[in-house]
């Protein structure tokens, strides 16, 4: 679990990439400046990405996006934290 009272949001970025990487080698976490809106590239499913996100302590839930009109490899742009 993350302690967020003690990290960067470089370092939260990280964390989150890795917890992902282990399921989807690839994947990729970015933040957007200003909103700390997240950006996830994945082929993982919306439904898994929160999983992996919430057991390390992360808020992320599904954005306006329906993960059905992408492809695999593309990035929804619809988790948040």
């Amino acid at each position: 679990m993350i302690d967020h009272t003690h990290i960067s949001s470089k370092q939260r970025q990280q964390a989150m990439t890795e917890a992902l990487r282990a399921w989807d080698p690839e994947a990729e976490v970015t933040l957007e400046s200003g909103t700390d809106r997240l950006v996830v590239m994945t082929t993982l499913p919306t439904e898994r990405v929160i999983a992996i996100l919430k057991d390390i302590g992360e808020q992320a839930e599904a954005g306006n996006s329906a993960p059905s009109t992408h492809k695999a490899g593309q990035c929804c742009g619809g988790c948040s934290h």
